[in-house]
């Protein structure tokens, strides 16, 4: 029974948990793959480490978080968009050519709006945004969405957007039930983590209404860890506790649910 945590930050050495550890943690619980959400510029290095260091099990993705959109997002985006050229050509003729690395983007993420804690650089965000969904496009990838007190701006600009080749997940999913019928006919999966073994969340009677061919499962460690762990750093090896959560939820086999929820990101990641 292999699991997928489809969202971490397991390379964040902030929380004074080692990397390599975690990765090995979660490997032992039956989590087999470990995408990880790039914030900015500054974690592209610790990011290609830990995938370089596991291979096939680590999976990178990168991307400009809407909470890091400043001043200098053009010049973060430019970095950003350099390296995802260089790791990501159009071809293998192209990359014979170019002598690129082996590593592949997997994603284009984290990214998305964030009103919640500053709105101050809405249009900043909104343009960081529309230039992010066209690398993905560019590039054939996945888009990790984060969006907080965001979803009306957002939605606009993925239906602008939308022209058949846009997919994606919405990270970390916390919108009511008519936005996420939105999604689904979008085409877009969800991110299902700790939230969903939290007491007084409305997110089981959600996802009990969704498709279950659109679920993905995560963790975003450090943060959100599910219930028992609630207030320590959170892990990918925490990830089979969500999924016995929403197999619950489902009125499914654990089993089905890892099956189900891996084949998705399989799917969707190209994994």
């Amino acid at each position: 029974m292999e699991w997928i945590d489809t969202h971490t930050h397991t390379y964040d050495r902030d929380f004074g948990q080692d990397p390599e550890d975690c990765v090995r943690r979660a490997l032992a619980c039956g989590v087999g793959k470990l995408i990880q959400g790039g914030v900015d510029a500054g974690t592209i290095a610790p990011i290609r480490a830990l995938s370089e260091a596991f291979p096939g099990v680590v999976c990178p993705a990168i991307g400009l978080h809407p909470t890091e959109v400043k001043e200098d997002y053009a010049q973060q985006l430019d970095i950003l968009h350099a390296e995802l050229d260089r790791c990501n050509p159009g071809n293998e003729r192209e990359l014979a050519l170019s002598g690129a690395s082996r590593l592949r983007y997997v994603a284009v993420g984290e990214i998305g709006m964030d009103l919640y804690w500053d709105a101050s650089f809405r249009a900043f965000q909104e343009d960081a945004l529309r230039v992010q969904l066209r690398w993905a496009k560019a590039y054939g990838l996945p888009v990790v969405l984060h969006v907080r007190q965001a979803f009306e701006p957002v939605w606009h600009i993925l239906e602008a957007e939308q022209d058949g080749r846009l997919r994606g997940v919405f990270h970390c999913y916390s919108g009511s039930l008519e936005q996420a019928k939105r999604v689904v006919g979008l085409g877009f999966f969800f991110g299902i983590g700790g939230v969903l073994t939290f007491k007084n969340s409305r997110l089981p009677e959600i996802v009990r209404q969704l498709p279950p061919e659109r679920l993905l499962l995560e963790t975003d460690s450090p943060y959100l860890a599910p219930v028992p762990y609630r207030g320590k750093p959170n892990e990918s090896s925490y990830l089979p506790v969500i999924g016995r959560k929403l197999a619950e939820c489902l009125s499914m086999e654990e089993g089905e649910v890892a099956r189900l929820t891996t084949g998705n990101a399989c799917r969707l990641f190209g994994l």
